[in-house]
């Protein structure tokens, strides 16, 4: 497999692999329900909820493997405390983007045009806490390099 891909050599976990799925449905999500909005449309906000609900699954999976993977942060110090902010921003985002998913699902027969208006606030309250947490996560690859192997590091 590391022939075929040999950038998962250098990984120590999973969790980058599932990162970016929910970013991107949920941005879709929040962008489709503008239109949803503007537009009055149902087939739209139809949409938006498709793209709400994949994107929580995958939020769901990238919360199970990164609570795997906060074995390969260092227990303490800087990049820990990253890590921690990084954990409960992403916990809470996950849990409104559940909330969300239940509140569109419950109302999808009778959804009105102000109902979508609160969605729409929903949706992008969730991609600010999205983009505030994504970002604590990228300190951890970028800054800190957790999540990879160093070819220089002291073995």
């Amino acid at each position: 497999m590391n022939e075929i891909l040999p950038g998962l050599k250098g990984m120590l976990n999973v969790h980058p692999l599932f990162v970016h799925f929910p970013i991107a449905l949920w941005i879709g999500a929040m962008m489709v329900e503008a239109l949803a909005v503007v537009r009055s449309s149902g087939d739209w906000h139809r949409t938006a909820a498709r793209l709400l609900y994949l994107g929580t699954l995958f939020g769901l999976l990238a919360a199970a493997t990164g609570l795997l993977a906060q074995n390969s942060v260092p227990g303490e110090g800087p990049a820990h405390d990253v890590m921690e902010l990084h954990e409960k921003l992403m916990l809470v985002t996950t849990s409104a983007a559940v909330g969300l998913c239940m509140f569109a699902y419950f109302q999808r027969d009778r959804f009105a045009q102000g109902q979508r208006k609160l969605l729409l606030a929903g949706l992008l309250a969730l991609t600010i806490l999205l983009t505030v947490g994504a970002d604590r996560g990228a300190l951890l690859v970028f800054k800190y390099a957790t999540s990879v192997h160093l070819p220089n590091a002291a073995k």
